[in-house]
C-alpha cells in the first residue's frame, strides 16, 4: 500500500463524481417507484487520508476509497460490539447484531434503532476503483455495510442482512469470535483485510448482464465472490464473498 499524490487524488475524484451522480439519480428513481423518500444527501468527496492505493504489477493498480462511517464501523463499532455483546453474534438474526452495534454506537442522540439502520445502510460504504496502464477502469465496485435487512426466508421471526459487508462477515471470524449473523469460524486478523481481498477478487470477475462471479485462489483457501451490476450507472455492488468448500477449476 502507498500514499497517493495530490494529482492522483484530484484525478480519482474527477473520475468518480459522474459515476456517483448517476448512481444517486438511479437510487432516487428506484426509491420513488417504491414510495420511499429520496436520498437528500450523497457523498461525492472523500478524505485523501481514507484512500488506500495498492500496486498489483507494472500495469495494474487499484484504490480503496473509504468513507468515515465505514471506517469507523470496521475499526471500532463492530469490534467493540462483538466484544461487549458476543452473545448477539452468530445467532442467525441480523436484529441481534444491530442491537449490539446500536448499543455501542453512541447514536442515541440522533435517533432510535430504525433510524440507525437507515443511516448505516445508506451512508456506510467504500468504493474500489481499478486503473490499468494509468487509465481508470470504467467499472467500479461499491461495498455497502449492507443493502437491506429482510425477513429470513426460513424463519420470519429473524432478519437477514442482504448484500454488502455484513452479509459477507457471517462467513468470517476474528479469534473465533463471529462478526455477523453466521456461526462459521474462518479467522482473519482484521476486517480491512477482507475488504482488500474482495478488491483483489473484483479483478477476476466474469459474467454478463447484472450477474458476475469470481473464484480467487488464496494460499490456504479458494474464495468465491459474487457481484451485482447496476446497469444504469454501471456501478457494481457486492453480494457476498466466502470460502468455498469445494471448487471446480
Amino acid at each position: 500500500m502507498k500514499r497517493i499524490t495530490n494529482q492522483e487524488y484530484d484525478d480519482l475524484m474527477a473520475f468518480m463524481k459522474p459515476k456517483l451522480q448517476s448512481l444517486w439519480e438511479h437510487e432516487n428513481n428506484e426509491r420513488e417507484k417504491q414510495g420511499r423518500d429520496a436520498l437528500n444527501m450523497f457523498q461525492f468527496g472523500f478524505s485523501i487520508l481514507d484512500i488506500n492505493h495498492y500496486l498489483i504489477d507494472d500495469e495494474c493498480d487499484f484504490y480503496l476509497v473509504f468513507n468515515g462511517s465505514f471506517l469507523r464501523m470496521i475499526y471500532d463499532t463492530l469490534l467493540n460490539a462483538s466484544k461487549e455483546h458476543p452473545e448477539k453474534f452468530g445467532t442467525g438474526d441480523a436484529n441481534d447484531v444491530i442491537d449490539a452495534l446500536y448499543d455501542v454506537s453512541g447514536f442515541y442522540g440522533f435517533g432510535d434503532k430504525n433510524r440507525y439502520i437507515e443511516f448505516i445502510s445508506e451512508n456506510a460504504c467504500c468504493y474500489i476503483i481499478y486503473r490499468n496502464n494509468k487509465e481508470f477502469d470504467n467499472d467500479i465496485l461499491r461495498i455497502d455495510l449492507f443493502r437491506h435487512v429482510m425477513p429470513n426466508k426460513k424463519d420470519n421471526s429473524k432478519l437477514d442482512f442482504v448484500g454488502g459487508l455484513m452479509h459477507t462477515l457471517k462467513h468470517f471470524s476474528i479469534e473465533d469470535q463471529n462478526l455477523s449473523t453466521g456461526k462459521d469460524i474462518y479467522n482473519v486478523f482484521d476486517i480491512h483485510h477482507i475488504v482488500y481481498l474482495i478488491g483483489m477478487a473484483f479483478r477476476l470477475r466474469e459474467g454478463e448482464g447484472s450477474k458476475y462471479e469470481a473464484i480467487q485462489k488464496l494460499t490456504n483457501a479458494n474464495m468465491f465472490a459474487s457481484f451485482y451490476k447496476e446497469n444504469v450507472s454501471g456501478v457494481f455492488f457486492l453480494n457476498s464473498y466466502y470460502k468455498k468448500k469445494s471448487v471446480k477449476i
